[in-house]
């Protein structure tokens, strides 16, 4: 009987110290108006637009500046996205 007590106490213990599964950061995420953006922009601020379309779309037509990156590829390129800057996606 102590024999499976203690495997189970162990397994416990085992599971309890195993790391958590790496995930993704918690990000701020907030949804703004066009005028909002426009408001923005009229002040100045750093706004990175990025363009989550494909580039078909992209290329059709975007906001002047703004970055393509699909929406399927951008968790593999979150590195180029500015860290410091306020970012749009559209």
């Amino acid at each position: 009987m102590r024999r499976p007590l203690g495997i189970l106490l162990l397994a416990w213990a085992i599971a309890w110290a195993a790391p958590a599964p790496a995930g993704n950061p918690p990000v701020p995420e907030k949804y703004i108006s066009v005028d909002e953006a426009k408001a923005l922009l009229d002040r100045n601020q750093r706004i990175t637009f990025i363009d989550v379309r494909e580039k078909v779309q992209y290329d059709d037509l975007h906001i002047k500046g703004a970055i393509n990156i699909p929406l399927n590829v951008l968790p593999a390129r979150l590195a180029e996205i500015s860290r410091t800057e306020f970012i749009v996606l559209y």
